[in-house]
């Protein structure tokens, strides 16, 4: 019987994740949130927000075709794509999960660097971790190998390789529960990283994946305190708001589906409601400033 990405990954906006991540040095907590909807390299994407102690990043999720993809997208100039799983497997089948062959130069030196990851489905196992117990986890195993090379003039003057992979195990209709990823360092030593589910609310669980809720606004982070995004059905007018009731910013109507609001320099820290227009229809929400 096949097994399918989507029964152990529920993308739904509302949902949330916090776990504890350790390793030797340090110990920290994470927290995801899907906040909203955006379509990011041609694909509908699920917008979820990482909180942690040194700050918040933005991460996407994609339901394609052939397959659960995560994605880092900054700008046009750094893109990451991971192939979690495909749409459809089985155990013992493999898949490429990541791939980079990049080069450049620069002060008379070339660089070379390649980067590849793949994953293998392995069985069925239960785990216990503060969330609470999981019968039947799904065991995901992958490994990958960095290669770093610099040369001048043809002759190689430095090279290293890096080999990484991890264990992770997703709780049918819970998602990730558990983590160890381990590296093996140019000393040899290996070095392991742990990451375990301590609470979760999924909130969207029994939806329809591909028909996901598009008719909120969602701001994140929030409170923020230099610029916030706001994801809003398309072709939305977005207007903020003081609690006077004064207009401080408007973000003309637009296909784009989350934009940013960055307050000028003489707009006070407090509560501001953001409304979004589109036709007739209004939507508002709130968000803290805080300067």
């Amino acid at each position: 019987m096949a097994i399918r990405a989507e029964d152990y990954f529920p993308l739904g906006i509302g949902n949330t994740w916090t776990t504890q991540d350790s390793s030797a040095e340090w110990v920290d907590t994470t927290t995801t949130t899907i906040v909203g909807m955006a379509t990011v390299l041609g694909y509908e994407s699920f917008v979820s927000i990482e909180t942690r102690e040194d700050g918040p990043d933005t991460f996407y999720f994609q339901l394609r075709s052939d397959g659960l993809y995560g994605v880092s997208y900054e700008d046009e100039g750094f893109v990451m794509e991971i192939k979690y799983m495909p749409r459809n497997f089985s155990f013992g089948d493999n898949w490429l999960m990541f791939s980079m062959d990049t080069a450049w130069s620069d002060g008379g030196m070339d660089f070379d660097q390649t980067f590849t990851m793949s994953a293998t489905a392995v069985s069925y196992e239960s785990q216990t971790v503060p969330a609470g117990h999981f019968g039947s986890c799904l065991k995901l195993q992958s490994s990958g190998e960095m290669t770093f090379l610099v040369s001048m003039e043809g002759m190689p003057v430095y090279s290293s390789t890096y080999i990484f992979g991890s264990t992770m195990w997703l709780g049918e209709d819970i998602g990730i529960v558990k983590i160890i990823d381990w590296n093996i360092e140019e000393e040899g030593d290996t070095t392991w990283d742990y990451s375990v589910l301590l609470t979760y609310s999924l909130s969207n669980i029994a939806e329809n994946i591909s028909k996901p809720d598009n008719s909120g606004i969602h701001t994140w982070p929030n409170p923020f305190n230099s610029a916030c995004k706001i994801a809003t059905p398309s072709g939305a007018e977005v207007e903020i708001f003081d609690v006077a009731g004064r207009l401080v910013a408007t973000l003309p109507a637009s296909m784009e589906k989350i934009r940013s609001w960055t307050p000028s320099e003489d707009v006070s820290g407090g509560v501001y409601l953001i409304r979004a227009t589109v036709g007739d229809e209004k939507i508002t929400s709130k968000v803290l400033f805080v300067k």
